[in-house]
């Protein structure tokens, strides 16, 4: 190959083209005779001198054309055009001899100019066929879907990691039958199984990194049905910080078929309230909890105390935020326990909570009333307190949307902790509180619930076939808490736009694609809904108003407020009660609290009544409060 070459090769050989060049520029001009060729014999010494002394200006007499591109033809383009001007000042005006036909000037320059521009291109087409060639006994055979820039900038790099595309497929019916790279458009997306079965590629890989949700799941739907492994390249994001390699390719994931766009908030508000300040995470072992306290670490806050009163998961955290350099603590507590919540706040001097530990198992806490309720509804009292006795500045509270318009024991518990927030006296700590939906891939969700049974049993159990829910990813969980933490007021309860809500049977028919084994394999059983479950999830209650908020997709509620002195007093009977521990009377209870709490009479509530009023005399409707939040 011509890299290999001496350097005096590669200089003979680009002079005899511009050798070459000259004398087809001549016999050009005068119609292919040949007049005065004592002059033109004269002249050519002089000529290649000049230009070989250009093209040493600008380094063109390596032979590594293998990677020629655009930065080489400019060079070739500026070495032939300071030749040109060389020759013609000398020749004119310096020497003054016998005047060459101008034209011959141009024709010799753009000559000389395809010459060498075109042996290296040559050069680069010869050997990536020839290595093309080496490399087809054993490079797998791909199709790639897309036939735009990500495709163009995946097809370069394909034959550097022994992969060989074989065909194109696009639904733009401007590249119908185009070449990209020398490789043609075989089809359009839907007509992949067609084209796969031409082919036969080893591998299929998706190259449009622009595509929405929904043209992601359609697209995968269809590589699913070809039987052949499929991969995706990264979002335009990741592209804009370098060019697709073969590495980059990653499996299809769930978030790429959430139905959405991930929200992108703007979390450079976030810095300067985070950085040089002690920060506590309360359940900062869980999934939120602990994404919560990797992103909290990039704004520099002063210290990060990080509670769980799970020991396992927490020493996980530890093992994974190790190498951030800022003071961390890891304390082991839980937070029903005023004595060591309170040595906890006062030894690292909490100035900010982010309050994430709850018990959110629906199902499970249909079973353990009491648990729930210390936990969700005293044990966030009982912080709140404490909190603004240590002087806590800031305290925020994750929410859920099964706290709108609940029907399960736990989304009530979250309800009760949404009405402390907003109407405990707080005295300068800020109370805040958000609410989203479920987190794709959370422990004990769904998603990591589905894929087990798909890999254990062949089989996926959703509880009906019309139950639906909203989803979001840990990462935009996360950056709606930071974003509220910046922007929300005094009582407020912030809630992500989410877009439209997720069919459960879709996702686990998706999840089944992905998963590789063929659909008859993996039997879809339904079990009907669990105790507390809901058919549909709601993110506002009817009465709530949605207010638009400094951050775009993120709305502040206004809805019915409650009086302090009248929630205080039914959380002190339900206090009584949930030490009683008679089930029914602890659910008749909350229900005076959340009136809405669409409680299902079950065996251990046989004597409580059928017919509850609509409305509790425990709310009022408190304008000049309800005002202060707009």
């Amino acid at each position: 190959m011509l890299e290999k070459q001496r350097p005096w090769a590669i200089f003979l050989l680009e002079l005899i083209l511009i050798v070459l060049s000259g004398t087809v520029a001549w016999l050009l001009r005068f119609d292919f005779t040949f007049p005065q060729p004592a002059l033109f014999l004269r002249t050519l010494p002089l000529l290649v001198l000049l230009r070989m002394a250009a093209m040493a200006r600008f380094h063109l007499f390596h032979g590594y054309w293998r990677y020629s591109g655009i930065s080489d033809a400019l060079d070739v383009i500026k070495a032939v055009m300071l030749g040109s001007l060389a020759f013609l000042l000398v020749e004119r005006w310096i020497l003054r001899q016998a005047l060459l036909p101008i034209s011959f000037y141009f024709l010799e320059a753009m000559l000389t100019a395809l010459a060498l521009g075109g042996i290296r291109i040559l050069s680069r087409v010869w050997i990536q066929r020839s290595e093309q060639c080496a490399k087809s006994q054993t490079a797998k055979s791909v199709v790639v879907v897309g036939a735009g820039c990500g495709a163009a900038m995946l097809l370069r790099e394909l034959p550097r990691s022994g992969y060989t595309a074989v065909a194109l497929v696009d639904d733009d019916p401007a590249k119908a039958s185009v070449a990209l790279n020398g490789i043609r458009v075989a089809g359009s997306i839907a007509g992949l199984p067609t084209v796969v079965d031409r082919y036969h590629p080893d591998e299929i890989m998706i190259a449009i990194p622009s595509a929405t949700s929904e043209q992601m799941r359609r697209i995968t739907e269809v590589c699913h049905r070809t039987g052949v492994r499929f991969r995706t390249v990264p979002g335009l994001a990741d592209l804009i910080h370098g060019a697709v390699t073969v590495d980059q390719m990653r499996e299809v994931k769930l978030e790429d078929l959430l139905g959405r766009d991930p929200v992108q908030l703007n979390l450079d508000s976030v810095k300067c309230q985070i950085a040089g300040r002690v920060i506590m995470v309360t359940g900062a072992a869980g999934s939120i909890g602990s994404e919560l306290c990797r992103q909290l670490l990039s704004y520099s806050p002063a210290k990060l105390v990080c509670v769980d009163q799970a020991e396992t998961p927490l020493f996980y955290l530890q093992h994974a935020t190790s190498d951030s350099k800022i003071e961390k603590v890891y304390c082991v507590a839980d937070i029903t326990d005023r004595a060591r919540m309170r040595e906890i706040l006062e030894q690292h001097h909490v100035q900010t909570i982010f309050h994430a530990a709850a018990y959110k198992h629906v199902p499970l806490m249909e079973h353990n009333l009491q648990e729930a309720v210390k936990n969700n509804v005293f044990g966030l009292l009982s912080l709140m307190e404490i909190a603004c006795q240590c002087d806590c500045e800031d305290f925020l509270l994750i929410s859920s949307d099964k706290a709108v318009t609940p029907s399960s024991f736990m989304g009530c518990t979250k309800r009760i902790g949404e009405l402390i927030v907003a109407a405990r006296p707080s005295g300068r700590m800020r109370c805040l509180c958000v609410r989203f939906g479920n987190v794709l891939g959370s422990q004990g969700s769904v998603i990591p619930l589905f894929q087990e049974q798909i890999r254990s049993k062949r089989q996926i159990t959703v509880t009906h076939p019309d139950i639906t829910r909203y989803f979001m990813t840990i990462p935009e969980a996360v950056s709606l808490v930071l974003q509220a933490f910046a922007i929300g007021n005094n009582g407020d309860i912030l809630v992500l736009d989410m877009g439209e809500p997720v069919r459960i049977l879709d996702m686990a028919k998706t999840l089944v694609q992905l998963s590789g084994i063929p659909p008859g394999e993996v039997e879809i059983v339904f079990t009907g809904l669990r105790p507390g479950e809901k058919l549909f999830e709601e993110l506002f209650y009817d009465f709530e108003r949605r207010l638009n908020t400094a951050a775009q997709k993120i709305f502040r509620t206004q809805g019915q407020l409650v009086s302090w002195p009248r929630l205080l007093a039914h959380l002190e009977v339900l206090r009584a009660e949930s030490v009683a521990g008679v089930p029914h009377r602890i659910r008749a209870e909350v229900k005076e609290i959340v009136p809405q709490y669409q409680w299902q009479q079950t065996e251990d509530s046989q004597d409580f009544p059928s017919q509850v009023p609509a409305i509790s005399p425990l709310y009022v409707f408190d304008i000049a409060l309800a005002n202060a939040h707009d």
